[in-house]
């Protein structure tokens, strides 16, 4: 049993090792591929959506923050009528 443990502990280690360990060349052909990503039309249009979608939430905060302001004076108003009594 504990024979068997030692082999899995040592394998998985091995794996790790073997796995983990990457040329510079390797890392180079990465970086290579990542990079003209950024350089797509798909990229490229994400970050126009993202930039809309932020100024959408910038915009509908501040509608929402003027809205809530015109519902404060509305009831200040209707209370004041309110108080001034029939007329």
């Amino acid at each position: 049993m504990r024979a068997n443990l030692l082999a899995l502990v040592a394998l998985t280690t091995l794996a790790l090792i073997t796995g983990g360990c990457q040329s510079e060349q390797q890392r180079e052909s990465e970086r290579r591929h990542v990079q003209p990503d950024s350089n797509s039309a798909a990229f490229k249009a994400g970050q126009a959506a993202h930039k809309i979608a932020t100024e959408a939430e910038r915009v509908a905060e501040e509608a929402g923050r003027k809205l809530n302001e015109s519902a404060r004076k509305a009831r200040e108003g209707w209370k004041d009528e309110e108080r001034k009594g029939p007329k």
